[in-house]
């Protein structure tokens, strides 16, 4: 499944074609992935448990699992994403980061390594403006 995350030539393509924004071009092109692989695909799915609304997550992917977070800004805004991730537990977390932000893939992926509340969660880390895996 993996594969389908780092596809980065079909995802720049795809965004270069597309008149979306960069960011909503990103979420557009991994619906239609999962829409292609005949997955049950959410956009902006609301993360409610124990009658508490933690939020929206951008994407999900509903049969297998996987929950697509996108941050460009601040490090600090990454913790709101890690909390509902942390809340919904899915089985894998995409999450799409920019090396050119000061949330950088490898800050996070720190926080994530040290923060056992997130342990037994697969993550993989996206910069998706270098096109890199992390």
């Amino acid at each position: 499944m993996k594969e389908l995350f780092q596809d980065f030539e079909s995802m720049k393509a795809f965004t270069k074609g597309s008149k979306l924004k960069f960011r909503d071009a990103i979420l557009e092109y991994y619906r239609q992935v999962g829409e292609k692989q005949g997955f049950t695909v959410l956009k902006d799915s609301s993360v409610i448990a124990h009658a508490f609304n933690f939020g929206k997550v951008d994407l999900v992917w509903v049969e297998p699992n996987v929950v697509f977070t996108m941050e460009f800004g601040l490090l600090d805004d990454v913790y709101r994403h890690l909390w509902r991730i942390m809340t919904q537990k899915p089985a894998v977390a995409v999450l799409l980061l920019s090396g050119n932000s000061q949330c950088s893939p490898r800050k996070v992926k720190e926080i994530v390594s040290k923060t056992p509340e997130l342990k037994g969660i697969e993550f993989v880390f996206l910069d998706v403006t270098s096109n890199l895996v992390v």
